[in-house]
């Protein structure tokens, strides 16, 4: 069973795949990893994939591994271990992050991987709406095309690589992408994009945590349907205050890395990830 790359051909089977693993068919996230990364698969001899990997890199600093899916019917055989060692001898000496399920973990951690941090996923309808606190000498509004330098720059010091380029096409596919401005200059960032009839809000990069709330609460307003927020449990008032607003608060994904032992980039400054897929 030969593993090779995936293109966006194989996105009918890609989905099918995760489907039969009890994950959602989540087209537009498998397609934003597949159009800014790389993807492997192994063609089940049955006909469709019997596993895949994706790999998202950023620059030479960084690699996201997400994706990882083995079909039911191929499971136990070292197929999972084979994707795995595949993306990371493509990636080679990068710190390498990525957020494991319960199943994957003994197999991460057997390759090296060890855990660096969590993240809480806040899922469900809005029950009541935010309200929007005032910083002083601080203004949110919209985010333009003309703020990319200053969002990326910002984004590359809280995250600890650059994604200017998964920035640019959340930017394009967001309902609303906001800065916060101080003096004229980006001290915060946050998107809001559609995935599979549901609305993720992040990346949120803030320099203060008020910043990032208020930030969230022009994010969050008036968002109908399901909502996800996955944010580090560092942040307790923003997860607290998250949840007042009926988000349900699941157990933590611990997020795992190879080679280094502490995450990189100022984490104090990333308040909710743009999604575990992509680190």
């Amino acid at each position: 069973m030969r593993i090779r790359r995936l293109t966006l051909d194989d996105m009918p089977a890609c989905l099918t795949l995760a489907v039969k693993r009890d994950w959602p068919p989540e087209e537009l996230k498998w397609r934003l990893i597949l159009e800014l990364g790389i993807g492997f698969g192994v063609d089940a001899p049955e006909g469709g994939l019997a596993g895949t990997v994706l790999v998202t890199p950023y620059g030479r600093e960084a690699a996201s591994i997400g994706m990882m899916v083995v079909s039911p019917s191929h499971g136990r055989q070292g197929l999972g271990r084979r994707l795995m060692e595949h993306a990371l001898e493509h990636i080679g000496p990068l710190p390498t992050l990525l957020f494991a399920t319960d199943q994957g973990r003994p197999l991460y951690e057997k390759l090296g991987f060890v855990q660096v941090g969590e993240v809480v996923k806040h899922l469900g309808r809005l029950t009541r709406q935010p309200e929007e606190a005032a910083v002083a000498d601080m203004r949110v509004r919209a985010m333009t095309r003309e703020d990319l330098d200053a969002v990326a720059a910002l984004d590359a010091e809280a995250f600890g690589a650059p994604r200017r380029e998964l920035l640019q096409a959340l930017h394009r596919l967001a309902y609303r992408a906001l800065v916060a401005e101080r003096d004229g200059r980006v001290v915060g960032h946050g998107l809001a994009w559609p995935n599979l009839g549901s609305t993720m809000v992040g990346p949120l990069v803030a320099r203060e945590e008020p910043i990032a709330r208020s930030l969230a609460a022009r994010l969050l307003r008036g968002l109908e349907g399901t909502v996800r927020v996955d944010i580090p449990p560092r942040f307790t008032g923003l997860s607290e205050w998250v949840a007042g607003l009926g988000l349900e608060r699941h157990v933590p994904a611990p997020m795992m890395q190879l080679h280094g032992t502490r995450a990189p980039g100022r984490r104090e400054h990333l308040h909710a990830i743009a999604a575990q897929a992509l680190g």
